[in-house]
């Protein structure tokens, strides 16, 4: 179970970054800036503080990521209106160019799972994922 749970996790990982890496836009990105990226997308117009929370780091470590990534197109920020010691993030069209390649390969996976296994395999291989997440998320 060891090493199918390994490769198939792996598999999965490799296949995931090759599609998101595979044009030559994205192609220079680190691992670590996909996933400044995916934070950015997922929480939305996020402080930068929100960001370093979201990915279990400081905020200077999280200012110095996102200011490459402003540099290289991905993301802007602006100052809050509210408060001016606030910055909030958002993905630049580049950047959210990558995050779409990111759901759209993730459709194809959902696709090419559902059409490997049968109704019933796909429902406990569901049930199996959400347990799973669950705990991880415990």
């Amino acid at each position: 179970m060891e090493k199918i749970l390994i490769e198939f996790i792996n598999t999965l990982d490799l296949s995931l970054k090759k599609m998101q890496t595979d044009a030559s836009e994205f192609s220079k990105l680190t691992i670590s800036q996909l996933q400044y990226i995916d934070a950015i997308g997922t929480l939305g117009k996020p402080a930068v503080s929100d960001v370093a929370n979201q990915l279990n780091l400081t905020k200077a470590s999280a200012t110095t990521a996102i200011n490459k990534l402003i540099e290289l197109d991905y993301v802007s920020k602006t100052q809050s209106e509210e408060d001016k010691r606030v910055f909030h993030v958002t993905l630049t069209e580049t950047g959210q160019r990558l995050v779409n390649v990111k759901h759209q390969a993730l459709k194809a996976y959902m696709e090419f799972i559902k059409a490997a296994l049968s109704e019933e395999e796909a429902a406990q291989f569901e049930a199996i994922l959400t347990k799973l997440v669950k705990l991880f998320q415990a």
